[in-house]
């Protein structure tokens, strides 16, 4: 049993060993042929990865986007120029969507975005499209690609993957539009543009060329150009027709050529060989221009050049022309009479002339010292291009004299190129008086409503303060002098507001048939008791005569002059208010341009007025007063003016009744005027026409 035991366990030895034997050589021969697997392996990847690159390598060559993306859209291949065109040559795209790639390169996101949703359309149409896509690109131009797209499928209808080609038609659209462009221009101009070949036939024809010579492109096509010449100039057409395959061009050649009317018609024609892309010439080219057209243009612009020239020269402003170097090379008279030099002397001189007046005054005078040292706004704008405008400069004029003006200088530019400049400049004299008139008038505005503001403030504040409570008669005395001032101040501002309503025509004059008699007896009735309380004796001489006119003005105006004669006579003394009825001779018209004031030579024989009336009134005020300076008689009619302000204002005045009383004797075509010796008095003339 023993021995059994043992034979038996040698037996499984010996099937083991023979196992083990049998699965060695199986496991040598596994190795064996996955060795060749492996290696068979290697050669594939080798073998794909040269293809790969082979295929990189091609797509990368080609000027077209290339792109695979697979059935969820996401890149797997790209070539170069489609890296290049949404810039992200250094980016890792594989694996990653239209909207990721957006999110890298932000400039482009909106363009990834729609070639996504394009892709989308091309798998849902599940065939090849083909569509133009516009790309933006950073420096601003734009891309234009005509963009395939295949979809790819799995057998069983699933999305395998989707191929983008596009390939770049910039160039080709721009040559489109230029050709579609050039052929609207060539249609629509009003120029007769041809085509024929070198032999002379017309095969092309625009509708300029039918408008010029009657011909529609059915009637001329095929045929010669020479039926457009004239019988006169048979040689022509054929001599630029070998001109032209000589490639000599013929620019603005003026001839006449036949009408379908037979009219003949001046032209202008500009003849050109059309050459292939190997310079040979291969037709011609006219284009023609009616000259008449042309003509017209140019009698139109020598018309308007004559007008500008007329302009310049009534012009009321001075005008200059200067070049670059500062050369005057245009005057307008307004220039040269202001400056008190003749054109001749200006033309072809440095502007420094009239800035400094002329080279004798240029180092002596005290304004052109102060010109020197600063930068002139004329050279700034021939150098820099800008418009200067000055408003406080001087001139100078030929008798070594400045006067005040404002000028702009404007920089004449020819393609861009500053080439000179145009100063135009005016007198500002008058102007600047006005304005020192305005400031006058402010300052003594001004000063008539503070001072008596100031008194009547005091007054008040002092009344208020109840300081005055324990001197009643002093606090009387503050209450007259702020009643007084206030009536200054309403006598002041009813005054100018009528004169402001009489200069602007505000006030409405309702003029009748007075009697001069009644006016002054009014006048006088009402200015009696001012006489007689400053002890002034009033003589009324009234004179029994009618006029036409406002009695409540008249009236104002002869109670304002007894007003004024009355408050500088002293006690004691007379003032008289006559009046004569005067016959007007021519002489006494011709004489009478003074209209606002004057001094006659003989106070008998006024001024005529300025209607047509053969007669007139003379009204005079006369007073003993102090009189009026000679150089005061004329300025006392305007606005402000006294002749002694202290002495005015302690009597009352506001400086603006004389002005009131002009504008009303003027409104009814009369004058006034006035007549003094300083110490004996004055008269106050006042002449009104009257009915015959």
């Amino acid at each position: 049993m023993v021995r059994k035991m043992i034979e038996d366990t040698l037996k499984n030895k010996t099937d083991l060993i023979a196992s083990l034997k049998a699965s060695n050589a199986k496991l040598k021969t596994e190795i064996q042929e996955r060795k060749r697997a492996e290696k068979a392996l290697q050669e594939l990847v080798k073998t794909y990865q040269e293809t790969s690159l082979k295929l990189r390598t091609l797509i990368n060559a080609m000027p077209d986007i290339v792109c695979f993306k697979d059935g969820t859209g996401k890149w797997l291949e790209a070539n170069k120029s489609m890296l290049e065109l949404f810039d992200i040559e250094k980016v890792d795209y594989h694996g990653k969507s239209d909207a990721e790639l957006g999110e890298i390169s932000k400039f482009y996101q909106e363009a990834l975005l729609n070639c996504q949703h394009s892709d989308q359309e091309a798998w849902n149409k599940r065939i090849l499209s083909r569509s133009e896509e516009v790309i933006q690109k950073k420096d601003g131009s734009v891309k234009i690609y005509d963009v395939i797209k295949v979809p790819l499928f799995y057998e069983d209808g699933k999305r395998n993957g989707i191929v983008v080609l596009g390939r770049d038609i910039t160039e080709q659209k721009q040559t489109e539009k230029a050709m579609t462009r050039l052929a609207s221009i060539v249609e629509s101009s009003n120029d007769a543009i041809i085509g024929n070949t070198l032999a002379g036939i017309i095969y092309s024809w625009n509708s300029g060329a039918e408008e010029i010579y009657g011909y529609s492109i059915y009637e001329v096509k095929g045929r010669s150009i020479s039926m457009l010449a004239v019988p006169e100039r048979p040689n022509e057409i054929p001599q630029i027709l070998a001109n032209i395959t000589a490639g000599i061009g013929i620019d603005n050649y003026e001839t006449v050529h036949l009408r379908k009317d037979g009219k003949h018609i001046d032209v202008a024609l500009t003849i050109s060989p059309i050459k292939d892309t190997q310079d040979n010439v291969i037709g011609v080219s006219t284009i023609a221009r009616d000259i008449s057209d042309r003509k017209q243009v140019e009698r139109s612009l020598e018309q308007l050049r004559h007008q500008h020239q007329l302009i310049l020269e009534s012009a009321g402003e001075g005008i200059c022309v200067i070049d670059i170097f500062s050369k005057i090379s245009f005057v307008n008279p307004a220039a040269a009479k202001m400056t008190g030099y003749a054109i001749k002397e200006l033309v072809n001189n440095d502007w420094n002339f009239i800035m400094y007046g002329g080279e004798t005054n240029r180092n002596t005078d005290r304004i052109s010292t102060e010109k020197n040292s600063q930068a002139c706004p004329v050279r700034t704008t021939l150098e820099k291009g800008i418009v200067c405008q000055v408003t406080d400069e001087f001139f100078g004029r030929r008798d070594g004299s400045f006067f005040p003006v404002e000028y702009v200088s404007t920089p004449i530019l020819e393609q861009g190129k500053i080439t000179g400049a145009v100063v135009t400049f005016k007198d500002i004299t008058d102007r600047l008086a006005v304005e020192q008139m305005k400031d006058e008038f402010i300052s003594v505005v001004s000063h008539e409503l503070r001072t008596p503001l100031a008194s009547i403030h005091g007054a008040l504040g002092l009344l208020k303060s109840g300081l005055l409570n324990q001197a009643p008669e002093r606090g009387r005395r503050m209450l007259d002098i702020a009643v007084a001032n206030t009536d200054r101040l309403v006598r002041l501002v009813n005054d100018i507001l009528d004169l402001e309503r009489l200069h602007s025509n505000q006030v409405t004059m309702v003029k009748q048939t007075c009697n001069v008699s009644e006016l002054m007896m009014q006048a006088a009735s009402e200015m009696q008791p001012i006489a007689e309380k400053t002890g002034v004796n009033l003589s009324v001489t009234p004179i029994d005569t009618k006029l036409w006119g406002c009695a409540d003005r008249l009236i104002q105006t002869l109670t304002n002059l007894l007003s004024n004669a009355i408050k500088y006579s002293s006690t004691g003394k007379t003032v008289w208010l006559t009046a004569s009825k005067q016959r007007i001779s021519q002489n006494q018209v011709d004489n009478s341009h003074n209209l606002t004031s004057g001094v006659p030579g003989d106070i008998a024989v006024a001024p005529a007025c300025r209607i047509n009336s053969s007669y007139q009134v003379l009204i005079m005020v006369k007073d003993q007063g102090r009189g009026i300076p000679a150089d005061k008689i004329e300025s006392i009619f305007g606005r402000f003016q006294q002749v002694d302000a202290s002495d005015s204002r302690q009597k009352g005045g506001t400086g603006l009744g004389l002005a009131i009383c002009r504008s009303i004797v003027q409104q009814h075509e009369g004058q006034i005027w006035a007549e003094s010796t300083l110490g004996k008095g004055s008269t106050f003339f006042v002449t009104l026409p009257i009915f015959d």
